[in-house]
């Protein structure tokens, strides 16, 4: 219903699968299937990792993916071209992303980097804090150098990077660095919505005190 939503808005949808690499092309192709334009591998370690969501999400003969009457193509019933150039379309415009959580992905992150369909990676600075033991501590001076020697040699091999934003300061502090996928978290976004709210509402009545007894 997600992507439905996002599509009814013209927004475009990326997913982010679960894990389980050996189921990994079923696994994202249910999503594919509903009209996200893209998947997201988490816990990314290896070249082999990549090339199994490239295999997911493109068509051959870049991928493996299957070719078939779908929302993609309006059930085969899409109008203005073949299928066989709505096909070299998705190929060039569907999203393969990868997360770099640890220290695994970090080691063999040339060799990611090496895949030519991958788009952008993502660093996950929770994961990776926990992964060089400050876990939660995302701002800690080794993690914050760590990222941003990442997010350099993501940029080396012309791949966007991407990063989390907590907050105003994360986007621009990032943004400054070269990040060009900044990922916001909902739940962080409505409570600071709702402490906005409550803040309002508060100043008001510690400021009209005298208006309303009970």
């Amino acid at each position: 219903f997600q992507i439905v939503a996002a599509e009814r808005r013209g927004m475009p949808t990326l997913v982010r699968i679960g894990y389980g690499y050996q189921h990994i092309i079923g696994h994202a192709q249910k999503y594919l299937v509903a009209g996200a334009q893209g998947i997201i591998l988490p816990q990314c370690e290896s070249k082999s990792d990549v090339e199994r969501i490239v295999e997911a999400v493109k068509f051959p003969p870049l991928g493996k993916r299957g070719l078939a009457g779908e929302r993609w193509n309006s059930w085969g019933l899409g109008e203005g071209s073949t299928l066989a150039e709505r096909v070299r379309v998705s190929n060039e415009n569907s999203i393969v992303a990868v997360i770099i959580e640890n220290q695994a992905g970090i080691d063999n992150l040339s060799e990611i980097l090496s895949v030519d369909e991958i788009d952008f990676v993502f660093v996950a600075p929770t994961d990776l804090s926990s992964n060089m033991g400050y876990p939660g501590d995302i701002r800690h001076p080794e993690v914050i150098a760590k990222i941003e020697a990442i997010g350099e040699r993501i940029r080396e091999a012309n791949k966007s990077a991407g990063m989390l934003a907590l907050s105003v300061q994360d986007y621009s502090y990032w943004r400054k660095r070269g990040f060009q996928v900044m990922c916001c978290v909902a739940h962080t976004m409505f409570i600071d919505g709702a402490k906005g709210i409550m803040e309002g509402i508060s100043d008001y009545e510690n400021s009209h005190t005298n208006l309303l007894t009970i």
